[in-house]
């Protein structure tokens, strides 16, 4: 099956509840979940849940609705009386017996980090999308065997092997061990046909499956993953856990990443990974979930150090969880060798110029935006370009200058490493959960100052952030430039590649004040035919002030909109090099990019 020996789990305790998967028809979609209960009260109905979120994405996703065939069986194999109490619970009868099992299908076609999926070539499954629990006895041990549909699929999962009765015997599966439902729903499975490598760190042995077909470099990746792993483990002083388990999806046109405590799941457009971008990209996404490892899934909020997994976990720090995180999972490529300084702040601008097109960073901060995670960041609609943020950019963005700042502050004695570090060794290596209060005194720590005013303005408010404060210490400047030579005016409109027709107005913009708005269907400019893709050279034509025609039809009615034109905006901004260097500037500089940018005298632009 492709298991090292090595890792065969020696259990502490007996299970007394063991799932067996089978897939035997793969081009139905279908899994087929067995659970075996012991020790069940013989006279109270026992009760059965299906998890509704899956952790480390914070959105309510009712896993519950492709389950199918559900059914339960005594002992003797007799069937027994069940009903759903609620959308993800169900409940048997009292059973008159001490053991149950409950058998039922699961539809797997969607092929996410955070769900389950089968086909011709392989099974994916997370334990939070696919096992049922008994509330009240989630700190039990499990089991769970595997049973592939045909000898050639392997399977791979962070999850302790144990020893197989029938090692001879493909059909019989493979059988793993979890402590607890926790550890059972964090341990997803791959099972099927795909490439395995492994490397060892500091001892500890890493492993880089890969599912799919793409242009992946599988010798390139493994050995950039490898570095990754080193400067993290540098980083937080070690590895906290004893094997970790890479999975990398290739799909089509596929983006995300999920963390796990002892593993993470990639998927990744796989016909890209020969561009030099999009792969640096790819390997940012891959050290942003190992960076999880330690930031997350054992560093976390009180909210979520005993998971939740019937209904929302609230979190109002998500902006340091999901920020910081997106912040070092540059910094570790920088420090690892893999980027330059200039591609860091490459990326760094890239970032800005996002931020600064979306109108809600003045609307939403990032502690809401945290908070309200589960209705507004995966649920995106026509105005939520206006009305919220994402407290993954922002949040980074918000950790890079608080990293500034404290480094500023102290003289270059701390900084946010300083801030990370204490509150790993605080709360991480004990997995205590930690409060927003413990957040700000850890960064005031490594400050050595009060940060209230950063973090009213910045994290509980909207202020606009002021950039070049904090840039300047470090011999650095924000500019702003257009992305065109000729810019158009600006109208507000924005467009997601869907034919003509608008997804999104800005709010305060021209064409909202004229009453255009998402879902209208452009038709012509002063009576001419126009399209997104000449729209904005024909609007390079007009000057600031000018009033235009626009048409367009909202719903079946074709309607005429006379607008003014505002002066066009700036959307691209880049980092440069001030044209002179004072000696604290310099060392500032080099202290956090490890190398000294631009030349006394010379204004260097970084980036083109």
């Amino acid at each position: 099956m492709g298991i090292p020996p090595a890792e065969v789990a020696t259990p502490s305790r007996p299970s007394r509840q063991h799932f067996t998967v089978r897939m035997p028809e793969p081009a139905s979609h279908l899994l087929e979940v067995e659970l075996q209960i012991r020790e069940v009260e013989p006279e109270v109905p026992l009760r059965l849940r299906l998890p509704v979120w899956t952790p480390g994405s914070y959105l309510v996703r009712e896993h519950a609705r492709h389950v199918q065939e559900f059914q339960a069986l005594s002992e003797q194999g007799s069937p027994l009386a069940w009903r759903k109490v609620d959308k993800n619970t169900w409940e048997v009868d009292p059973p008159g017996c001490s053991a149950v099992t409950v058998r039922y299908r699961v539809y797997a076609y969607e092929l996410t980090v955070r769900t389950n999926h089968l086909d011709l070539t392989h099974a994916y499954f997370n334990g939070a999308a696919l096992f049922l629990y008994v509330p009240g006895r989630e700190r039990e041990p499990y089991t769970l065997t595997v049973i592939p549909p045909h000898p050639d699929w392997r399977i791979a999962t962070s999850l302790r092997p144990l020893a197989s009765p029938s090692p001879g015997d493909p059909s019989a599966g493979q059988s793993f061990f979890a402590e607890d439902y926790d550890e059972l729903a964090d341990s997803p499975v791959e099972v099927g046909l795909h490439q395995l490598r492994s490397f060892a760190v500091e001892g500890i042995p890493h492993y880089f499956v890969v599912w799919g077909a793409g242009t992946l470099n599988l010798d390139q990746a493994v050995a950039d993953a490898e570095k990754i792993v080193r400067t993290t483990a540098a980083f937080f002083g070690g590895l906290p856990y004893d094997r970790y388990w890479f999975i990398v999806h290739l799909s089509a046109g596929g983006f995300g990443g999920l963390e796990h405590k002892y593993s993470a799941t990639l998927n990744y457009s796989g016909l890209e990974l020969h561009q030099p971008q999009s792969y640096r990209r790819f390997l940012a996404l891959l050290a942003h979930e190992l960076f999880h490892a330690w930031n997350v899934k054992r560093l976390r909020p009180l909210a979520l150090e005993k998971i939740d997994y019937n209904q929302e976990n609230y979190v109002d720090c998500l902006w340091f969880c999901e920020g910081a995180t997106s912040y070092y999972e540059n910094v570790i490529l920088l420090r690892a060798g893999i980027l330059s300084a200039k591609e860091f702040l490459q990326i760094l601008s890239e970032q800005i110029s996002r931020l600064q097109r979306t109108p809600g960073r003045v609307v939403q901060s990032l502690q809401e935006a945290s908070f309200d995670a589960w209705i507004k960041l995966y649920r995106p609609h026509e105005n939520s370009l206006n009305s919220q943020v994402s407290y993954y950019l922002k949040g980074a963005l918000v950790c890079w200058l608080l990293d500034l700042h404290i480094r500023h502050l102290s003289g270059g004695r701390g900084s946010l490493d300083t801030a990370m570090q204490d509150l790993w060794q605080r709360f991480g290596r004990f997995e205590k959960g930690y409060t927003y209060q413990d957040l700000r005194e850890a960064f005031e720590r490594a400050a050595g100052v009060d940060l209230g005013r950063f973090f009213a303005a910045y994290v509980e408010g909207t202020e606009e952030l002021d950039y070049n404060a904090y840039l300047h210490p470090f011999g650095l400047t924000l500019k702003a430039h257009f992305s065109r030579p000729n810019p158009p005016p600006y109208l507000g409109l924005n467009f997601n590649g869907e034919g003509n027709r608008i997804s999104a107005v800005e709010m305060g913009s021209p064409a909202q004040k004229a009453g255009i708005w998402a879902g209208d269907e452009l038709v012509a400019l002063d009576g001419f035919r126009v399209s997104v893709a000449t729209l904005p050279e024909r609007l390079a034509a007009y000057q600031p002030h000018q009033t235009i025609c626009l048409s367009v039809f909202q719903g079946d009615q074709l309607k005429h909109f006379w607008i003014p034109l505002d002066p066009p905006r700036p959307d691209v901004y880049t980092l440069e090099a001030l044209p002179e260097l004072t000696p604290a500037q310099k060392a500032l500089q080099q202290s956090w990019l490890g190398s000294l940018l631009g030349s006394s005298g010379q204004d260097t632009p970084l980036l083109a």
